[in-house]
């Protein structure tokens, strides 16, 4: 067993789901039990439980808040015949939550991110939202909180009982093409369909991709520019479908279950499953190789943290564990990741004015844009910080694998701001200098 894991047992004997880093560098971690958990990513034995009667009884997909609030957002499939919200819960003092009702009946089986740019690729302007997929009314889901937390529903025809859901983007970030998974369910209501579904820009309906054969159970999904991946049982495989050739590849994971999956800092693909931790190159050209648990049990929820390190869920054993992932050769074959910057806002600007993007960045490894990257953006300054008055935020990168940083606001000093980001301390960070000038 490696050094490097290390499991860490969660108080109150809560079973975990998902968890994901949150601002201020906290990991969240949903249950089946009730509460939502707080763990410090240095120190995984130091814990706080939420626990109030507005948490839900189920919680699962979460992330942080992407406009950089002190909240997490989560979805929580409640039991049958109860009302399944989309939750958010703050991270401050008494943690109140707010819900984004659905129908009576509703479930959020999964929640991701979607970048949109709303203005120009010279000067990008990014609004965010959530999509989920909500089985028993059969459509995905996008809830914008920026116009009010509207939701609007893309209804999916086919009779298949709605999974997970993951958008590719194209490189002006205006056009979205939307993924799901589904799978047959035999108690009401009957679903009898498995597969990968995918509705194009501009299409009003939804398309099954021929990667699936009937009796393949897919569950998880995620995509970035090139391809969309998933796991599925029944055989256990891990697929990847190419965007551009429209071709399939796979790899057997024999008596794995596989579970979430997520893309490592240095180009890879990690997969949470029975046995562990299962490493890849994106291409799935090979077997990859597999980390078992210090523990036994096996991995549900998986997610990558700001210093690099892969976090991850053990229902089994009830509790998280960290893997910080050795270099080349015993990790992946792969170049290390670096940050570069796309677009530079202002460079100088009048004390307290604002500047809404001082830098829009990609993580880049192997020569593609990484999503899902958590980046530690700084300001080093006396009075110029960020809009809630910190000078330390993470940042996850979008499905393009880029990243804006939040609004500076200029102090009433005058002075040079050094703003910079980059992954945890691991790399050099891609950095610009702010001139503050008097009024």
């Amino acid at each position: 067993m490696p050094d490097n894991i290390q499991e860490y047992t969660l108080v109150g004997n809560y079973r975990p789901h998902s968890l994901a880093q949150g601002n201020r560098n906290y990991l969240w971690v949903t249950t089946s039990d009730k509460a939502v958990i707080r763990v410090h990513p240095g120190a995984g034995n130091q814990q706080l439980v939420v626990n109030h009667s507005a948490i839900p009884q189920l919680s699962a997909g979460i992330i942080k808040d992407p406009n950089g609030l002190q909240r997490v957002w989560f979805a929580a499939p409640a039991p049958p015949r109860q009302q399944d919200p989309i939750v958010i819960m703050e991270t401050t003092a008494g943690n109140p939550v707010t819900f984004y009702p659905l129908e009576d009946d509703a479930k959020a089986e999964s929640i991701k991110l979607q970048t949109t740019n709303t203005g120009t690729v010279e000067a990008p302007n990014y609004e965010y939202s959530l999509l989920f997929a909500e089985p028993e009314h059969s459509y995905v889901g996008i809830l914008t909180p920026a116009i009010g937390g509207h939701i609007d529903r893309m209804p999916v025809s086919q009779s298949t009982w709605l999974w997970d859901v993951a958008v590719s983007t194209t490189s002006d970030g205006k056009t979205h093409t939307y993924w799901a998974t589904g799978q047959t369910r035999a108690s009401n209501p009957v679903r009898t369909e498995n597969g990968l579904y995918r509705r194009r820009p501009g299409d009003t309906q939804w398309e099954r991709i021929p990667v699936l054969p009937a009796t393949q159970k897919p569950f998880y999904v995620i995509a970035d520019t090139t391809a969309v991946w998933l796991t599925a049982t029944n055989p256990n495989q891990v697929i990847r479908f190419d965007l551009n050739s429209g071709t399939t590849r796979t790899v057997n994971l024999g008596t794995a279950v596989p579970q979430q999956l997520t893309f490592g800092t240095l180009g890879d693909l990690w997969v949470a499953s029975s046995a562990g931790l299962h490493e890849f190159d994106k291409n799935l050209t090979g077997p990859g190789s597999v980390v078992g648990l210090p523990n036994g049990g096996g991995a549900k929820g998986i997610c990558i943290a700001a210093d690099g390190k892969l976090w991850y869920t053990n229902p089994d054993r009830k509790s998280i564990g960290s893997y910080d992932v050795p270099p080349p050769p015993y990790g992946a074959a792969s170049l290390m990741g670096r940050t570069q910057v796309v677009y530079q806002g202002e460079s100088e600007v009048h004390v307290k004015d604002q500047v809404v993007h001082p830098l829009v960045v990609d993580y880049v490894a192997n020569g593609r844009p990484v999503p899902g990257v958590p980046l530690t953006c700084r300001i080093d300054a006396e009075g110029a910080a960020f809009e809630d008055g910190t000078r330390e935020r993470v940042i996850i990168t979008d499905q393009r694998g880029r990243a804006a940083l939040p609004p500076v606001i200029a102090g009433d000093i005058q002075e040079d701001a050094v703003i910079s980001v980059g992954l945890g301390n691991t790399e050099p960070h891609a950095a610009t200098t702010l001139n503050i000038t008097p009024a």
